[in-house]
């Protein structure tokens, strides 16, 4: 059968079905209803929807090219996020003592606002001012018997003490006793030197003494021995023409060898009494050397105990001083380790700390260490103090200040990190509400800009990234 002769069955099919539908909707009505209107139903008729179908396509691809549009050319703001937390631009000053010592008074309390000089806590100071007074007196003492060596070393008879010696003499007994005793040893070296001194000048003397009189006898025997020599040689010749005496001409030789013998004596012993005294001299030189020497070395040793004396007195009195614990600065009094009158200051360990009123604030931030390469001083960041009230609250202008030289490694967890400060600008501050009032330790959301990207680079970015290392690999 054909397709034309089944389309044409299928309509007489039809026709004869509607046919009697309606003589059956004929029957079944009333004569006394009022005629109702006929609904005649006709074949589907078929809907082009190809313009449905190409606006459709229209619209995805506007769609699709704007977006890649967007995403290829509009700029997207690109920023480092990091928890903070909010510090005073100079840290709080943790008050620490060096050497410790028992707590005497404390004159604080925590949240008290001190300003700067003001006593914090007192350490009890009866060792120190013991110390101190006992070097003291050691300097002065040490002090006395240096001018006593120095007069000695000029050999000065008279032995004056310094000015601040005579002070401290009047109000002090022991320091009166120190200066007179220096005086006796003083007076009992001078006197020892000065009597060795002019005993052998005395001796010396004696010996030129002894030499003058040598001296002096020399030219007698001299003339008696030219006499006896004289007298000698007319004998020899008398007794040699034969008139004179032989005897008597021996006789005069022998006294004449007698008196050569004095002379020579003589002389050997002006010899000898000249090098005595020239002994003697030098003895005297000697000893005045050595005199001078044993001062100087003393007065050596003395200087250094002196110099080392001044500087205990000065390490007591610079302790002393740091017993009354004073505020550096202005500010509030945090975390007060100390509450005890009586008990221990440990040493080098932090007894209260102390926040600077009125500083700056500023925000330390943790930053991954692969994002370093976009952080640099200058730069801008957004901050978010998540205490306050988020519906109300701005986000606040912020300036790197700071960004640490080397990472650093979080104690906690290990997790390393670059350290970065964020101070509030001036426009940050303006920017802020009056209720906004910032406090150290305050957590906060760090937005720093790093500027701006497409959204194709954040897309590719790790793809290339891949792909990059995928090209490298073996």
């Amino acid at each position: 059968m054909s397709d034309k002769n089944v389309i044409e069955g299928d309509s007489e099919r039809l026709a004869d079905s509607e046919s009697k539908t309606l003589a059956k909707r004929q029957d079944t009505t009333p004569a006394e209803a009022s005629p109702q209107p006929v609904v005649e139903h006709s074949e589907d008729v078929p809907v082009n929807d190809k313009r449905y179908i190409r606006a459709g396509i229209l619209f995805l691809l506007i769609t699709l090219g704007g977006f890649s549009a967007w995403a290829g050319l509009a700029p997207l703001s690109s920023a480092l996020i990091s928890a903070g937390e909010v510090m005073v631009d100079s840290y709080r000053k943790s008050i620490q003592h060096y050497e410790g010592g028992i707590v005497k008074n404390i004159y604080v309390r925590n949240g008290d606002l001190v300003s700067a000089g003001d006593p914090l806590i007192q350490l009890d100071t009866t060792q120190s001012e013991s110390e101190r007074e006992a070097t003291r007196k050691r300097l002065l003492s040490t002090q006395a018997e240096l001018e006593r060596l120095r007069a000695e070393q000029s050999f000065s008879d008279d032995l004056t003490f310094g000015q601040n010696l005579k002070d401290e003499a009047s109000k002090d007994n022991d320091i009166a006793d120190v200066l007179e005793q220096q005086r006796q040893l003083h007076k009992a070296s001078v006197s020892a030197f000065m009597q060795e001194q002019k005993a052998l000048e005395s001796r010396i003397s004696q010996i030129n003494q002894q030499v003058s009189g040598l001296e002096q006898q020399k030219p007698i025997l001299k003339a008696q021995i030219k006499s006896l020599e004289t007298e000698e040689k007319a004998f020899t010749t008398l007794f040699e023409e034969g008139l004179g005496d032989g005897q008597r001409a021996r006789e005069l030789n022998r006294q004449v060898l007698q008196k050569k013998n004095e002379l020579a004596r003589n002389e050997s012993e002006i010899a000898r009494l000249k090098i005595q005294a020239t002994e003697t001299d030098l003895q005297q030189a000697q000893r005045k050397q050595d005199y001078l020497k044993q001062v100087g070395e003393r007065i050596k040793q003395i200087q250094g105990d002196y110099f080392d004396l001044q500087e205990r007195l000065h390490i007591a009195e610079d302790r002393l001083s740091r017993a009354t614990i004073r505020a550096p600065e202005r500010g509030i009094v945090v975390d007060l380790q100390v509450h005890t009158i009586g008990s221990v200051a440990p040493s080098g360990q932090t007894l209260l700390d102390l926040v600077p009123e009125k500083d700056k604030f500023v925000v330390e931030a943790r930053v991954m260490p692969q994002d370093i390469t976009d952080l640099y001083n200058g730069q801008l960041a957004d901050i978010r103090f998540s205490a306050f009230n988020q519906r109300v609250t701005k986000v606040i202008e912020g300036e790197v200040v700071h960004v640490s030289a080397d990472r650093l490694v979080n104690e906690r967890d290990g997790m390393p990190y670059y350290l970065a400060r964020i101070r509030v600008t001036d426009q940050g501050y303006a920017d802020m509400n009056e209720d906004m009032e910032l406090k150290p330790g305050m957590p906060a959301e760090v937005m720093i800009r790093r500027g701006e990207r497409t959204m194709f680079s954040y897309l590719l970015k790790p793809i290339m990234d891949g792909f990059a290392r995928s090209l490298k690999e073996k």
